[in-house]
């Protein structure tokens, strides 16, 4: 027995001297990997994900460049672009819109030293879009009747919020990822892109209803410039913030500002509290996006910009093991 014993202690061996070489080997192959990755960094690069997108969705694009400016397009669309500081990488987000037709279409990003970049990504449809439609909220739930509330979309809601998204600032006020308006986040309602009915027509919900008890603390996703506190029929007492680089983050709903107009906001300030002014059937806050006017999910745009403190080394190799294993 005791013979036994030290022979399968001796067969242990073998199997961790292989399991140290397939280590050794692993990193030896990293190594490689990373070292012509950085030759390849040594030049103009793009990186983009999801290269897959679908409606609503917002791709993240980072160029690695040492030129002075970064321009960018897709198809004759301009995408806007801003310089990370202390870095070689221009970032930009491309909103999907909530009705954009599907396809095939290429990135061009070109930039002040000459360098010409391309990208194919391909658009596909989002499940909202064969979804089923639902019934809007009755009247003696909101106390504004269906025709009442779209007769306030169209002609004072929209009108308002439109002129306030017109306005284009260059220079983004942000610096680092976004965050979450609410300490927890529930989607409690309509969800982004669902139709509803009204009458006999239907309008497309282009933000999220995130659970909110009444009076709660609702907070700026990121530093930016508050633009608008209103009280709207539809939206109720509304605050928008520019963060600039054509991207707006909308607070609907609320019970009571804790803003005013002009102001200067941080990531995660107290912006107003939660309540179900205007058209709501209970307290929520309706939580919307808008990049480069285009109509975009707020929470997974939120979720895209945790890369932008990803490093373009980083980046590199994600999207090179990625591509590898296609």
């Amino acid at each position: 027995m005791a013979g036994k014993k030290r022979k399968s202690k001796k067969n242990k061996f073998p199997f961790l001297f292989y399991g140290i070489i397939i280590l050794i080997v692993f990193w030896l192959c990293v190594g490689v990997f990373l070292f012509f990755q950085s030759k390849q960094n040594l030049q103009a690069s793009i990186y983009v994900y999801p290269e897959n997108p679908k409606q609503g969705d917002t791709v993240f694009i980072k160029v690695e460049s040492a030129a002075k400016q970064v321009v960018g397009k897709l198809g004759e669309e301009k995408i806007n672009f801003y310089k990370k500081t202390g870095t070689n990488e221009w970032i930009s987000f491309l909103g999907i819109d909530a009705d954009q037709t599907p396809g095939n279409f290429n990135i061009f990003a070109d930039t002040s030293n000459g360098e010409h970049l391309t990208k194919e990504i391909n658009i596909s449809l989002a499940g909202f879009s064969s979804a089923p439609s639902v019934a809007a909220p009755s009247a003696g739930q909101t106390v504004i009747t269906v025709s009442e509330s779209v007769n306030n979309i169209i002609t004072k809601d929209n009108p308002a919020i439109n002129k306030i998204l017109s306005n284009f600032t260059a220079e983004p006020y942000f610096n680092n990822p976004f965050s979450f308006p609410l300490n927890s986040i529930k989607i409690s309602g309509f969800s982004f892109g669902k139709f509803i009915k009204f009458g006999k027509g239907k309008i497309q919900h282009l933000g999220v209803d995130l659970f909110a008890k009444e009076n709660s603390n609702i907070y700026a996703v990121n530093d930016g410039k508050v633009v608008a506190v209103f009280n709207l029929p539809n939206y109720g007492k509304t605050v928008i913030i520019d963060h600039g680089l054509n991207i707006f983050s909308m607070y609907l709903h609320l019970d009571e500002f804790k803003v005013v107009s002009g102001d200067i906001v941080r990531r995660g300030q107290l912006v107003g509290l939660s309540g179900k002014t205007g058209y709501a059937a209970g307290p929520h806050l309706h939580f919307s996006m808008r990049v480069d006017g285009k109509r975009v999910d707020p929470l997974e745009f939120i979720k895209q910009t945790q890369q932008i403190n990803d490093s373009s080394f980083t980046a590199s190799i994600t999207g090179g093991f990625l591509n590898f294993f296609k």
